[in-house]
C-alpha cells in the first residue's frame, strides 16, 4: 500500500533540502468547494511527518481543463516553480466528446507533459479520476470516461511513471453500493469533502504515512469509505 515511499523526495528530504509538491489538473484538483481537499491531506502527510519547514504545496488545476489547455499554460503555471513532484490528473474534460480530444491525442499529451516534468528533474504521479456516476451522464461520454483512465494506466506504465488508480477502486463501490458511492460525490462529475477525503487518505497511505490517533475521529467518513474499497478489493482478489 505504500508504494510511493520510494520516490526521491524522500532522499532530498533526508539530505535536509525542501521540497516542491504541484497538483496540476482540472476541476478535480482546483480548491472550489468547502472542507478539506484531497492535496491538503498530502501537505499535512509531509509536513506531519516532517515538519512544517519541509516544502511548498502549489495547487494549479482549473476548472474546465483538458489536457491540451494544461499543456497551453504549464509554462505560466507549473514551470516557475520545478517542482520536485507532480501529481497529473486530467481525463474527465478530454473524455467529453464536444471537448474533441481524440484518445490519441490524450495520450500523446500525457507524455508531453511528463516529459516536462522530467526534464526539470521531477518525478510525476499520474492519477485517475474517482469513478464518475455514469449512469446519469450522456451515453456517448460515459462510455469514453474508462477508456480514457485506461489510457492514464497505460501511459504510465509506458513512462515508468507511479499512478494512483482511484478509478478503479471507486469503481467497485460504485458498482456494489451505488447509494454508498454517492453519498461521497457532490454531483455526478465530482467528489464532495468526504471523497476528498477518501482520496487523500489514500495518497496517504501511499506515501507511506501514518494518520495520527487524534485525527482518526475527523477522518472516520472516509476511513470507514476507505475500508470499504479496501474489502471489495480483497473480495476481487
Amino acid at each position: 500500500m505504500d508504494e510511493f515511499c520510494n520516490l526521491g523526495i524522500f532522499a532530498r528530504i533526508r539530505a535536509g533540502k525542501t521540497i516542491r509538491v504541484c497538483a496540476f489538473g482540472s476541476s478535480n484538483t482546483e480548491r472550489f468547494d468547502t472542507g478539506m481537499h484531497w492535496f491538503d491531506y498530502v501537505e499535512l502527510g509531509f509536513k506531519n511527518t516532517f515538519g512544517g519547514g519541509v516544502g511548498q504545496f502549489i495547487n494549479t488545476g482549473i476548472s474546465g481543463n483538458t489536457s491540451s489547455q494544461m499543456l497551453e499554460r504549464f509554462e505560466r503555471d507549473v514551470a516557475p516553480y520545478s517542482p520536485d513532484l507532480t501529481i497529473v490528473t486530467c481525463g474527465g474534460n478530454d473524455s467529453n466528446p464536444s471537448r474533441n480530444v481524440s484518445e490519441s491525442l490524450f495520450r500523446e499529451n500525457l507524455r508531453r507533459i511528463a516529459g516536462l516534468l522530467t526534464a526539470s528533474g521531477g518525478e510525476v504521479i499520474f492519477q485517475t479520476y474517482y469513478a464518475c456516476d455514469l449512469e446519469r451522464l450522456e451515453p456517448a461520454y460515459a462510455g469514453a470516461i474508462p477508456r480514457y483512465m485506461r489510457i492514464i494506466r497505460e501511459t504510465a506504465a509506458e513512462l515508468n511513471c507511479l499512478v494512483s488508480d482511484n478509478y478503479s477502486r471507486w469503481e467497485r463501490l460504485r458498482l456494489s453500493s451505488p447509494d454508498v458511492y454517492r453519498l461521497l460525490m457532490r454531483d455526478n462529475m465530482h467528489v464532495n469533502q468526504y471523497g476528498n477525503m477518501v482520496i487523500g487518505l489514500d495518497l496517504m497511505r501511499k506515501f507511506g504515512f501514518r494518520l495520527a490517533d487524534d485525527k482518526r475521529d475527523f477522518c472516520r467518513t472516509g476511513l470507514i469509505a476507505r475500508y470499504a474499497m479496501d474489502l471489495l478489493e480483497e473480495r476481487e482478489r
